[in-house]
């Protein structure tokens, strides 16, 4: 039988001391509770395998009279690699409207991206977009997307870009959308005034912003999601404050500019180029390199992030240009390769491939609690369950203080045979050296482990539950008294902010 060749398999591990018996993680301090599992038998996890999954929505839709939204329900299928608020997006674009309302836009848009995190989803559509729409076509579109999206997958907050820029028929931005901002007709009278307010005065507009600062390991620029106070139309001003404070933000970021003692943007305009492009020129102060050495940022990154932030803000903008004293900035190094800045003008498309997005992972606490992290990943590791679990394979970051791997030590990624997903369950199937490296682990350890693979995956909107097996067979213990004969559902008692 193959449960004899997995026990045979361990014993022969442990006795032969090839996989390491001992794990620095922290002692029993506390008692839990474990949902009860059931008995159903289920098929060995052989390979990777993420199924497809239909889900029933309702999508929005301008209505014909261009005074409101019309709901429609829709059946809307996601495959094994995409996202949710992806789907919802191209299904707008697809969906043939219903009685009484209009596209969404205008004939050929599709969607180029659709990034989600910290809350936010960045949904990014073709140039088509832009189209021949003034007023407020401008603002159904947004509307009906924000509608859509709002809700699904954690997202609160939607914006919206054409081929990387925002569209918005005022100057004053028109920020992120949310759910129950009022009618069409309220926003759009709303907006009107506010826009005729700032630029008689100072008056000041709050807006939900999306910015997007560095990540700490170097790797990628991630979009968050916060308030920015606008006063007397200037909208620049703003998003580099808050990107130099970087209020709120995870320890896995950094803010995108240092805090230095004066001024490192000495002006800032903007600007319409010979070649028509409108773009924000940035002046900085000549010792911009040092100081961004001495802070332990990348330029790529600080140039990324302002770009990305400020084209996605201000309406109508098309690119950054930065000047450093008095040269111009006009190429740039990337993990990705050197970039050449044609006219120094840097686009948000440029920086497209180095935007992440944050994914939560747990690792024990110094107080025996399992302890949520964020961690910058590319959003085509986060559609995959292998990768989003993959970070428990090693040590916790740098700036990861009081905090332990859950993983004993000598075991690697690799002992992961399989991982299917189907139907809200996650099956994820272990070597037997796994089994034979968990032995010696205390009872909070083993939980830590067991709960730590569970609530990272169930992060996922299309898991609800995780079954373990040790190669392909149902055990009925990692170690001590967790019962793995059936899923465990997401343990949320464990975890401390």
């Amino acid at each position: 039988m193959k449960r004899a060749a997995i026990i045979a398999a361990v014993l022969c591990l442990l006795l032969s001391g090839c996989v390491p018996l001992t794990s620095e993680l922290h002692p029993l301090d506390s008692q839990y509770e474990m949902p009860l599992p059931n008995e159903e038998p289920a098929e060995p996890a052989i390979g990777d395998a993420v199924a497809g999954r239909t889900v029933e929505a309702t999508l929005y839709f301008p209505s014909a009279d261009s005074q409101g939204l019309v709901p429609a329900q829709a059946s809307v299928f996601v495959a094994g690699g995409d996202t949710l608020p992806r789907r919802l997006a191209e299904a707008l674009l697809e969906t043939d409207p219903p009685k009484g309302a209009q596209p969404v836009a205008p004939e050929g848009t599709s969607v180029l991206s659709v990034l989600c995190s910290g809350g936010a989803a960045v949904v990014n559509l073709s140039i088509d977009a832009r189209g021949e729409q003034a007023g407020k076509a401008l603002l159904l579109m947004r509307a009906a997307i924000v509608r859509t999206l709002c809700g699904a997958s954690g997202v609160s907050a939607v914006d919206v870009l054409a081929a990387g820029r925002a569209e918005w028929p005022f100057e004053l931005p028109s920020g992120a959308g949310m759910a129950g901002q009022g009618s069409v007709s309220a926003q759009w009278a709303q907006a009107q005034a506010e826009d005729g307010q700032a630029k008689d005065g100072e008056t000041a507009v709050e807006r939900a912003a999306v910015l997007y600062y560095p990540s700490r390991d170097g790797r990628h620029i991630i979009p968050q999601l916060q308030s920015l106070t606008i006063t007397g139309g200037d909208a620049i001003t703003p998003a580099l404050d808050a990107l130099t404070a970087g209020e709120g933000i995870n320890a896995a970021l950094m803010p995108a500019l240092p805090d230095a003692d004066n001024p490192l943007v000495t002006s800032a305009d903007i600007v319409t180029l010979a070649s028509g492009l409108r773009v924000v020129r940035l002046t900085f102060d000549g010792n911009l390199a040092a100081i961004l050495e001495r802070a332990r940022l990348s330029a790529w990154q600080t140039y990324a992030a302002i770009t990305c932030t400020l084209t996605e803000f201000i309406p109508g903008l098309d690119g950054v240009q930065i000047y450093v004293g008095d040269g111009q900035l006009t190429r740039l190094d990337t993990p990705r390769g050197e970039i050449a800045l044609t006219g120094g003008v840097m686009t948000r498309e440029m920086f497209e491939r180095m935007i992440g997005v944050f994914s939560t992972i747990y690792m024990t606490a110094s107080d025996g609690s399992l302890k949520p992290l964020g961690r910058a990943m590319a959003p085509e590791d986060v559609v995959s369950p292998r990768m989003l679990i993959a970070p428990l394979f090693g040590e916790p970051a740098a700036w990861e203080e009081n905090t332990a791997r859950v993983i004993p030590d000598g075991l690697s990624v690799d002992d992961l045979l399989g991982v299917r997903l189907e139907d809200g369950e996650a099956t994820l199937n272990f070597s037997a050296a796994f089994y034979a490296g968990c032995q010696r682990l205390t009872p909070q350890q083993e939980r830590n482990l067991i709960y730590a693979l569970v609530n990272t995956l169930t992060e996922r909107d299309d898991v609800k539950s995780v079954r373990f097996q040790i190669e392909g067979e149902t055990v009925s213990a990692l170690a001590h008294d967790i019962n793995l004969l059936g899923p465990l559902m997401r343990n949320p008692g464990l975890i401390r902010e």
